[in-house]
């Protein structure tokens, strides 16, 4: 299972969705089941996992898109294998060795 990391914009979203004034219950709600399924397969068929061709902000970086949710206002999840070198922040799923994968981006289909 691999761990699951955070760039700092990933981070900044997900505290949005939780307080403040653009908090919003049930879209939290959705990006944390994406994300726990992410966390256990990354290739999850709910996810729809797929490369992404070129993420604004991480042009040299082979990312992929996973979806939350669909249709209008849909949400995606754009990730990479391995660690960022942009400050990413851990959220450790058992401690251990292995896997890693990064959270880029959290927000709204591009």
């Amino acid at each position: 299972m691999p761990t699951l990391h955070y760039t700092p914009a990933a981070a900044r979203a997900l505290a949005r969705l939780e307080k403040g004034r653009r908090a919003d219950a049930r879209r939290l709600r959705r990006v944390r089941r994406a994300l726990e399924r992410l966390a256990a397969d990354p290739h999850h068929p709910g996810l729809n996992s797929h490369r992404y061709p070129c993420l604004p902000g991480h042009e040299h970086t082979a990312a992929w898109t996973s979806y939350v949710d669909q249709g209008a206002g849909a949400w995606r999840l754009h990730w990479t294998w391995g660690p960022a070198d942009d400050g990413a922040t851990g959220h450790g799923q058992n401690g251990q060795g292995g896997a890693v994968v990064t959270v880029l981006r959290v927000g709204p289909h591009l």
